[in-house]
């Protein structure tokens, strides 16, 4: 999955990337076998910044808290002994920081106060993916850190790591965010060798691929539809609609015939519908992380997942199966190029990928057939919850501007 425009010369002070890996398909005009001869510098993908979510299950291993909220001050507490900016998001409209941590509860993630165990969600503030890569890895080393001293930290299948990502400039371009798009659907069946099977069908990571809109259609006829969109809100419905009649309609009461844009996706789109190309687009699948390594590796995979498809060019051919191997060296090559420290367990994750069998008389990627009640009232539950990331968001974009 190589950047396979050249049209622009690499300037002299970027560096000549090196041992390229094997490419399956070449660009047009450029003869098979003496590519490397011929070949011309790859055009300079643009730079990200991103924030995680981290859906855990949390107990203290010192206080028995009876409500979520006393373990919420004891989490911000113990956050800030350590020197790591956070804050309490205690009411609907309290405010965030973009560049501190969030600690709040989560509704989709099931508690158990009288174990004193609670389901919570800590949001990352926003960091730059390859420019400053060593700053959000020791970051993410103190909080894990941190909270492994002073708090058991377990998963359960609702816990999640979600990874929110925006162009450095704050906004997206259209092109930009139909070549992620393109990706997420292709890849998709990659991606979900490297989760738990648990997360190819939860109801809170459906499947783009199989969703209402996307469902039954060819590979290419995706790319054409992807293609033809003209703006954000086309392609947020395209990647995000979810149908009226599906578990997740009936959860929410949509009537039948009315298919609606849900979030609840592997990949969500529905932050840029606001217009203008503002907003993040959230990778939902990964699941429950409790060390700052398996985040990391999450974030790696996602961010050179966008360099590679939003960088000029392309290359993904749709009428040809997608290879996790062939996908795992070029994101392993893009975290080389970019520089970014400890790329062994972006290799790690990709090495205990678990190939998606079918079971018999079923199509792999396709979700659940029902949902079980507590799913049923949790999804009502989050259709009004706050949204943290995105008010972190927008607080960095005043950040941006201002700069």
């Amino acid at each position: 999955m190589p950047h396979y425009t050249y049209a622009v010369p690499e300037p002299a002070h970027h560096r000549t990337r090196l041992n390229e890996p094997q490419a399956h398909h070449h660009p047009a005009g450029v003869n098979a076998h003496h590519h490397r001869r011929k070949e011309r510098q790859r055009v300079e993908a643009p730079d990200f910044r991103f924030c995680v979510e981290l859906g855990l299950v949390i107990r203290s291993r010192k206080r028995n808290h009876k409500t979520v909220a006393g373990l919420e001050d004891e989490i911000s507490s113990q956050l800030t002994r350590a020197g790591i900016a956070n804050h309490v998001p205690s009411g609907p409209t309290s405010p965030v920081s973009s560049r501190e941590w969030s600690v709040a509860s989560e509704l989709c993630i099931p508690s158990r106060p009288r174990d004193h165990h609670f389901g919570m969600k800590l949001v990352s503030p926003f960091f730059r993916f390859s420019k400053r890569a060593e700053a959000w890895q020791s970051d993410l080393r103190a909080v894990f850190r941190t909270l492994n001293s002073h708090f058991e930290l377990t998963t359960t299948h609702q816990c999640f790591t979600h990874i929110h990502i925006t162009p450095e400039t704050g906004f997206w371009q259209l092109d930009q965010a139909k070549g992620l798009a393109k990706s997420a659907l292709y890849f998709e069946r990659c991606l979900d060798a490297l989760v738990p099977p648990y997360r190819r069908k939860s109801v809170w990571a459906k499947s783009n691929r199989n969703n209402r809109y996307f469902a039954g259609m060819s590979m290419a006829e995706c790319f054409g539809q992807v293609d033809a969109q003209t703006t954000f809100a086309g392609l947020g419905m395209r990647m995000n609609l979810c149908s009226a009649l599906s578990p997740t309609g009936a959860a929410l009461g949509a009537k039948p015939g009315n298919d609606f844009v849900h979030d609840a996706y592997r990949w969500s789109f529905v932050g840029l519908t606001e217009g203008g190309g503002y907003g993040t687009v959230e990778f939902r699948q990964p699941p429950g992380s409790t060390s700052a390594a398996e985040v990391s590796a999450w974030v790696m995979l996602v961010g050179c997942l966008a360099r590679l498809s939003c960088g000029a060019g392309g290359g993904l051919k749709p009428d040809h199966k997608p290879q996790l191997k062939s996908l795992g060296e070029w994101l392993v090559y893009e975290a080389e190029w970019c520089s970014i420290p400890h790329k062994t367990l972006l290799k790690d994750l990709l090495r205990q990928a678990v190939p998606v069998t079918p079971a018999p008389g079923t199509m792999a990627g396709m979700d659940a057939d029902a949902i079980t009640i507590d799913e049923d009232q949790r999804l009502r539950w989050k259709a009004n919850d706050r949204k943290v990331a995105l008010e972190k968001y927008r607080r960095l974009l005043k950040h941006v501007r201002a700069l």
